[in-house]
């Protein structure tokens, strides 16, 4: 399992690219904290530059969760949370690395290399690139 951050989340609903392709080849392989997927919605205004409606997003932010990225509950990584604040300068980044730290996974995907440094973690946590996750996971022959 690969932890994303809200970041690549947000990759993947606004571009049809290699994020997007990545996770769609991929749909057992991702997990994000529901707290991601919180904060996308949280600040859908700066991103919906379609302005759609708050239904029309919910069910494509909801379908995200359904078939591609499995959104984690806090129940899982709420005890990590405090070590986690203690790794990052972002309060917002703490569920990314609790969960990091509470599920066997083989990394945190982010673009975010300011506030995920590998350097902070050193072996306990992983922070993956994005040619990192394409090396674990090559695309699939079209």
């Amino acid at each position: 399992m690969i932890i994303v951050d809200t970041n690549v989340l947000l990759s993947f609903l606004l571009t049809d690219g290699i994020t997007r392709r990545t996770i769609k080849e991929n749909p057992d392989v991702f997990m994000s904290p529901e707290h991601c997927f919180e904060e996308l919605w949280e600040h859908r205004d700066r991103w919906n530059k379609k302005q759609l409606h708050d239904s029309e997003l919910l069910e494509i932010v909801n379908d995200v969760k359904r078939l591609f990225v499995m959104a984690v509950s806090p129940n899982a990584y709420g005890p990590y949370i405090p070590e986690a604040e203690e790794l990052t300068d972002d309060k917002d980044d703490a569920p990314v690395i609790a969960l990091a730290m509470a599920a066997d996974n083989e990394g945190i995907w982010t673009y975010n290399i300011k506030h995920f440094r590998q350097e902070i973690f050193g072996e306990r946590i992983r922070v993956l690139s994005t040619g990192d996750v394409i090396e674990l996971y090559p695309f699939k022959e079209s």
